[in-house]
């Protein structure tokens, strides 16, 4: 559970939160009060401050993923991973995984070309679900 060799070690309240994220199904992603209760399961005196310390220390650290959507109150987290994006249905909310990065050399040639540095790179795609898509086609028949 505690972040690979070369970090910094965390305080043991950060290092539950992070363990609650991991411990959830690959996939899903948390609302900071969702983490919250689960942690207080696990420490019953754990603080709402303390996760979202640890939660904005841990997404610093590039060990969990912050998802923000458009019009949510709240961000979503996820445990890091490379290699994947986010499908957001506009119509009933959920969010899930896609398999998707850009090539590096796409983000090679963006970098050069606004002489920037890209440390990280967060890929969110808007639309309706399979179930939200299917129910509107079927309402419009």
């Amino acid at each position: 559970m505690e972040p690979g060799a070369g970090r910094p070690k965390l305080p043991k309240n950060y290092r539950l939160i992070y363990g609650v994220l991991c411990a959830q199904a690959e996939g899903h992603h948390a609302a900071a009060s969702e983490i919250h209760a689960a942690a207080r399961q696990l420490q019953p005196g754990i603080g709402y401050s303390t996760v979202y310390r640890a939660l904005d220390r841990l997404r610093d650290l590039g060990l969990v993923l912050e998802v923000r959507l458009p019009g949510s109150a709240s961000a979503l987290y996820e445990p890091a991973r490379p290699g994947h994006a986010h499908f957001h249905c506009v119509e009933c909310g959920c969010v899930e995984d896609v398999d998707y990065s850009l090539p590096v050399t796409d983000l090679s040639a963006l970098a050069q070309r606004y002489r920037i540095e890209i440390d990280s790179v967060v890929t969110t795609f808007n639309g309706f679900c399979d179930r939200c898509r299917s129910g509107r086609t079927e309402g419009s028949a």
